[in-house]
């Protein structure tokens, strides 16, 4: 949990009417395809100088609704999540690191359908603020790209002109919004 942190202390809830979590993903070579995960949960906690972010998505609450074959194939179907064996996505970080510039770089191990693995989001840290009902608010924006085959997710089929139907690499963005729950 090596980082550097400016007075921060205490712990941060997220405060998931304000914050989004999505990944999008390369589709036919013609567009990018995004979806966003409704029930998201995060606890920032500074203490010290140290700081630690624990994350988790509820895959069942990801955004893709119609039509309902196309949504059981990637929330349920062995190819991608696989919900039924794997209900959640977490990361927890090992490293937090923001700086004056108002810097993040939160490194950690994202663990989708039970494999884990070291990223490193990169982004930026909006420092406390109080908002108008006299609450403590930070703000966290991070990216980071991952190769979706890292987590089991190997599904492809080829173009008719060459190419893949779906891209290998997956964006994932974060903007979240966290309240400060105690000292």
């Amino acid at each position: 949990m090596a980082t550097t942190v400016p007075a921060l202390d205490g712990i941060y809830e997220l405060d998931r009417t304000h914050s989004t979590v999505q990944f999008a993903v390369r589709h036919l070579g013609v567009s990018t395809f995004r979806a966003s995960f409704g029930e998201i949960h995060a606890r920032l906690t500074i203490h010290d100088g140290a700081a630690e972010l624990d994350a988790r998505a509820v895959v069942e609450s990801v955004s893709i609704v119609e039509p309902p074959d196309f949504r059981e194939h990637v929330v349920r179907g062995q190819d991608f999540f696989a919900a039924d064996d794997h209900p959640l996505i977490t990361f927890r970080s090992t490293s937090v690191v923001f700086d004056e510039q108002e810097t993040a770089i939160v490194a950690g191990e994202l663990t989708i359908r039970g494999l884990s693995h070291a990223v490193t989001a990169r982004g930026t840290f909006t420092p406390p603020t109080e908002d108008p009902f006299g609450r403590t608010r930070l703000g966290l924006a991070l990216a980071a790209t991952i190769d979706r085959k890292q987590w089991g997710m190997d599904w492809q089929t080829p173009l008719p002109n060459g190419g893949d139907a779906l891209g290998w690499e997956v964006e994932i963005s974060a903007q979240l919004e966290l309240t400060r729950i105690s000292r």
